[in-house]
């Protein structure tokens, strides 16, 4: 933590190696979130390339109020799910012949399912079914253990909001998974 001050410091007075420093502490997180919303590699990686590019300009309003992890989640991901926004309005055709192909896919015997994918494969597939925001929200407390608080300063919802979604998401995914595995997942659970 002492370090990550410092690398702030010394980012804000040009010094390359420092910004270096938190891009090599971060680039993994920045381009996972990116590829939770966007599903798509090549799409999250230019936007963790913009995302970083936009936390080198604006290092200088970076208060220190909340984590700098908040503060560069919250550039993350609403640069994504602005990313996905245009992306979703050029590719719906083509979203909705995707998730058409998956629910075909669906509609194989759950125990074939199992056989051939683990249960973290199939929950993923489930969250890429899900709207970017709530990807989001569902990757941010469950995969990075982000607090509702810091969720909720993320998407600039309220903390009740995102107790509310995090409730419908749980029963949202558990319908696709039961959805996807069938009997297999009373199994499993």
């Amino acid at each position: 933590m002492e370090e990550e001050i410092k690398w702030i410091a010394g980012a804000r007075k040009g010094n390359r190696l420092a910004f270096r420093r938190l891009v090599e502490k971060y680039q993994h997180f920045v381009f996972t979130i990116a590829l939770k919303v966007l599903k798509k590699r090549e799409v999250a990686e230019e936007v963790a390339q913009d995302v970083f590019l936009k936390v080198y300009n604006t290092l200088d309003t970076f208060e220190g109020k909340s984590k700098f992890s908040t503060w560069l989640y919250t550039i993350t991901y609403r640069t994504a799910i602005d990313e996905a926004r245009k992306k979703q309005l050029l590719t719906q055709e083509l979203e909705d012949e995707r998730t058409k192909d998956r629910r075909d896919d669906f509609h194989e015997d759950g125990l074939q399912r199992v056989n051939r994918l683990d249960l973290q494969e199939q929950l993923q597939l489930a969250i890429e079914q899900l709207d970017p925001t709530d990807a989001g929200i569902i990757t941010l407390y469950y995969l990075h253990e982000r607090s509702v608080k810091e969720i909720a300063e993320i998407t600039d919802l309220t903390e009740t909001n995102i107790k509310t979604k995090l409730f419908r998401l749980r029963d949202r995914l558990k319908e696709k998974l039961s959805q996807q595995l069938g009997a297999e997942l009373e199994n499993l659970l």
